[in-house]
């Protein structure tokens, strides 16, 4: 929730008791969320919720239409251009738009052997690229690709469990493809 539209809530409560009451729970609100984003093992699976746990653990060993290799992936080695694309610009500008990092890291999930693989290499390739690499918003984004600060998602899918899924053809229609290939190759030639 943006700053201005909590004070704006505050405002409007009518009294200084309500104000009083509004300001304790969203400190409260606050404090439960870094709790939960900033977990003793913030880098590990066991930061996820019980569910999201529970749900990749059950299609761990479910069969992957594409494994790539933790180095094909850092080098954008594969066979789909609109990741390809969001690795690139990792790789030239050290960020990724916001959408396509979401498909970034489910991708790399569908792609690794197991959930933990995928971790490892997300948060190996923020630590070198990314300019946010170790921040902890980028741990809270890459945790989000599992599960974490989401609920689960319905029909069961290969390797995602109840995980949210996103695929790379609605990727492309979601966004202005042409002129974020042509945002990215910009950023190589510089």
């Amino acid at each position: 929730m943006a700053g201005y539209r909590i004070i704006e809530l505050e405002q409007n409560c009518k009294s200084i008791v309500e104000r009083v009451g509004f300001s304790e729970s969203f400190v409260y609100l606050v404090r439960r969320l870094y709790k939960e984003s900033f977990h003793p093992k913030h880098a590990t699976i066991e930061a996820l919720p019980a569910w999201a746990r529970q749900t990749l653990f059950a299609h761990e060993k479910d069969k992957r239409p594409y494994v790539y290799s933790s180095e094909q992936i850092e080098s954008a080695d594969t066979h789909d251009e609109v990741w390809n694309l969001a690795q690139r610009e990792l790789l030239a500008s050290g960020k990724i738009h916001g959408y396509m990092r979401m498909l970034w890291g489910k991708k790399i999930i569908e792609w690794s052997a197991t959930p933990q693989e995928a971790l490892a290499t997300m948060i190996r390739l923020h630590h070198r690229y990314a300019l946010d690499g170790r921040n902890p918003n980028t741990y809270t984004g890459i945790l989000w690709c599992f599960g974490k600060h989401d609920r689960a998602w319905g029909p069961q899918r290969p390797v995602f469990g109840l995980v949210r899924y996103m695929t790379s053809e609605n990727t492309r229609r979601k966004i202005n493809f042409a002129a974020y290939k042509e945002w990215v190759e910009s950023c190589e030639n510089t």
